[in-house]
């Protein structure tokens, strides 16, 4: 009788330390990919004189910021490969590429993935690949010498007169802002059920091995 409780007693605590390490293994996995904001390492080479950036970028122009948005909290601390934010802007003049009067582009959320930030109101000059994210757009990043246009006197000068964007056109609106958002919440929910099945699951294997 004895043996018998002593193996049960042996069994209970060794069911329990395997639900301990299991709901921590979790706990870990969420707050790195949940929680927390991904860490990104920004790395890029010196920009050239400027006709050699614009012949490697596929657009470049000058624009005032009419609206900066984004498809995650600035404030918060989830950010994902996938978001970015919107920037609008009323274009003056353009040197290459498909550039409306009414322009958007994205750029990546955090200046650790390489995203500039743009501020609504200030003129840029900025030089724009062609976006990943989105058909028909640009994307910038701080590896460019896209820049304020106050301090760009020496692009401007580089570049020329340029030309001005076909009149009343306007580029593709922005994609719901809250979209990635969404999915990083989603996420965290099904998470928080699966910690919550895990513990109940814990509990009723150690109440049952407990009881005998």
């Amino acid at each position: 009788m004895l043996t018998s409780i002593a193996g049960h007693e042996r069994l209970s605590f060794r069911f329990a330390p395997i639900y301990v390490v299991l709901l921590a293994f979790m706990l870990s996995f969420a707050w790195f990919f949940v929680f927390t904001e991904q860490v990104y390492a920004c790395s890029c080479a010196v920009p050239g004189p400027p006709m050699e950036e614009l012949a490697k970028f596929d657009a470049v122009f000058v624009g005032e910021v009419i609206l900066v948005q984004h498809s995650y909290d600035p404030e918060g601390k989830t950010v994902t490969r996938e978001d970015r934010s919107t920037i609008g802007f009323a274009v003056s003049t353009v040197w290459k590429g498909a550039v409306h009067e009414v322009m958007y582009i994205t750029t990546p959320p955090t200046g650790g993935s390489c995203g500039y930030t743009f501020v609504e109101g200030e003129e840029y000059i900025v030089y724009a690949s062609d976006s990943h994210y989105d058909d028909d757009s640009y994307t910038a990043s701080i590896c460019s010498r896209t820049a304020l246009l106050s301090e760009a006197q020496t692009d401007i000068d580089a570049l020329g007169e340029g030309s001005a964007p076909n009149a009343g056109t306007k580029g593709a609106a922005p994609e719901d802002p809250q979209s990635s958002a969404n999915a990083g919440w989603i996420l965290a929910l099904v998470i928080a059920v699966a910690f919550l099945l895990l513990g109940v699951g814990g509990l009723a294997a150690y109440a049952k091995t407990s009881r005998r």
